[in-house]
Formats: C-alpha cells, sequence, structure tokens
C-alpha cells in the first residue's frame, strides 16, 4: 500500500521554526504511525528560514493550522502540497555529487564503485543528520583540517555539534591516535555518526584513552565527558553563529593554550560578531587569538589559535 506525503512549506524568523519544533515535539501527530517531519534552513541574505514540515498519508489540515497557530506564526502565508510518489531518500542521495576537500573525498554509496585514489575516502549517505559534505560550511570545515593536517598533533578533539560525524571521522583518518568527542544536542544525529563510523571502520569508544571515537548525546557544555576529555588541542564547531557566540565562555575555556578552534555554520555577514565574541574572552577581555579563514559563497569557517599566554 502506498503512503501519500505532503510537504507544508513556509518561510519565518528562526525562532518561530524552533516554537514549532517544540510545539510539534509534544504534539499528537507525533504518536501517529508515521510521525511528521520538520526541517528549516538558514536562506543567505534573508532573515527568514525556510521551513518544511512532511507529513505521511493524509493531512489534518485543521491541526497543521493548529501548530502553526499555537507557533505565533497564524498570519504567514503557507503551502501544502503533496509529494510525487517516489522514494525521495534514494533520489535525493543520487542528485548529491562526491565532495572534493582538500584530500578528504566524501561520497555516497551510490558512487562506491569509482572511488579515486591517494584520497582520504569517507561514505556519508544523505539521511537524518546535518553534514553530508555539500553544504559550504561542512566543505569549509574539512578544508581547513586538510590545511593544519601536517603542522597540528591534537591528541585530544571535540566536535561539537557533530551531526553525521563526517568531521569526527576526518579528524580520525588525520591524526589516529587522538581521543574524539563527538557530540550532538540531538540524538537522531549520534546514531547516525555512530552507523556512520561503522560503515568508515572507525572505531567507537565508550572512555577516553581508548584512542577512538566516543559519541554523546550532550545539550551545552555540561556533560561529564567534556571534563574526562579536556582541554582540548582541537575543536571544530559548526553550527550557527548564535550558539558560537553564546558558547564563546565556554569554548575558550576547554580549549588548551595553543589549541585550534575552527567555528563555522555562520554567514559572511557574521564574521565580526563571532569573531568579537571570542575576542572578548580572557582574564583582560582582550585575547589575542592567531586567525585564518576559508570563505565558500556566502559563508565562512574561521580558524583561530589560543594564545600560549
Amino acid at each position: 500500500m502506498t503512503v501519500d506525503t505532503w510537504c507544508l512549506t513556509l518561510e519565518a524568523p528562526l525562532e518561530k521554526a524552533q516554537a514549532l519544533e517544540t510545539i510539534l515535539e509534544t504534539s499528537i501527530l507525533m504518536e501517529s504511525e508515521y510521525p511528521p517531519t520538520l526541517s528549516y534552513f538558514e536562506q543567505p541574505g534573508d532573515a527568514n528560514w525556510k521551513i518544511e514540515l512532511f507529513v505521511t498519508g493524509t493531512p489534518d489540515e485543521n491541526m497543521l493550522k493548529a501548530l502553526l497557530r499555537d507557533a505565533a506564526l497564524k498570519s504567514v502565508p503557507y503551502s501544502l502540497e503533496k509529494l510525487e510518489d517516489r522514494d525521495w531518500v534514494s533520489e535525493s542521495q543520487k542528485l548529491l555529487k562526491p565532495v572534493e576537500a582538500g584530500r578528504f573525498y566524501i561520497y555516497g554509496s551510490h558512487d562506491a564503485d569509482s572511488l579515486p585514489q591517494d584520497t582520504i575516502n569517507i561514505l556519508i549517505d544523505a539521511g537524518q543528520a546535518f553534514g553530508t559534505g555539500q553544504h559550504e560550511t561542512t566543505w569549509a570545515c574539512l578544508h581547513t583540517l586538510d590545511t593544519i593536517a601536517d603542522t597540528v598533533k591534537p591528541k585530544t578533539i571535540l566536535d561539537l555539534g557533530t551531526g553525521t560525524g563526517v568531521l569526527a571521522i576526518a579528524a580520525k583518518n588525520l591524526w589516529p591516535d587522538s581521543d574524539i568527542l563527538a557530540t550532538d544536542i540531538d540524538p537522531i544525529a549520534i546514531d547516525v555518526t555512530v552507523q556512520n563510523m561503522d560503515v568508515n571502520d572507525v572505531k567507537i569508544s565508550d572512555k577516553f584513552g581508548d584512542k577512538g571515537i566516543r559519541c554523546v548525546t550532550a545539550e551545552g557544555l555540561g556533560h561529564s565527558s567534556f571534563t574526562e576529555y579536556g582541554p582540548f588541542d582541537l575543536i571544530t564547531a559548526n553550527i550557527l553563529a548564535g550558539p558560537l557566540i553564546d558558547l564563546a565562555p565556554a569554548l575558550t575555556a576547554i580549549l588548551r593554550p595553543g589549541g585550534t578552534l575552527i567555528l563555522s555554520g555562520l554567514l559572511l555577514t557574521q564574521e565580526k560578531e563571532v569573531l568579537d565574541a571570542y575576542r572578548h574572552q580572557g582574564p583582560d577581555n582582550t585575547l589575542n587569538w592567531e586567525m585564518g579563514r576559508v570563505e565558500k559563497g556566502e559563508w565562512l569557517a574561521l580558524k583561530l589559535i589560543k594564545p600560549l599566554v
């Protein structure tokens, strides 16, 4: 039996999208056989985010309107469209071309028969977590890791907001003797990371000292694993500008002096605000980071090296 899939699409500020996500999590819709899924994406040059709510089966439009009303989105125009009956996961994977970033080659299983030689090949299929390598911010982080691979020798690494785990897996390939902590606030992302580690033959660890990757669901930096693994020689944080700014004191504190911090998920227009947050750390609020940057389209990755004193 074929079950129809519908997509409700609208645009709104990030806080409205997050409010809708919170309300949806406690909605009666989540108790159905096929619970809905919500995605929202930042749009360069636009204050509004694109929001897509996918519903399987005939949608109850009154219930959908109630969700929008509860998220203060009642007056926002939206479209509700039935999707063509296709295997959308398979179709989306076929559209994803391999990504080359320095020595890294990120590919989907549909390209497994044509892998190049002399590259670090990482299999990441499109799925329920962020980070196939396609997005400019993931590419910029991979490129930055490649540029520091021959000069930096980190023993402890944190991948904050790991998504699919692609950056943690990339780091493990560069520095096989390192202990890596990969964290995300989303348990689905952690499940995806573990799956991707398995298909890429990367060691999964459950404690510091195993020289593998430990995967932890953690909101904020209060989880005990941060204390167990930190301070860190290298931190990658490909999240969003807002959280990067909010986490500036905590990330600075758990980065070892001389350590490298890679920040991404920010637009070019957000660079100054993010940099200011990190420069205003330290005992006198004037931390003099050594800085590098990689641009990709409208997006940016920052490389910051913490002063030794």
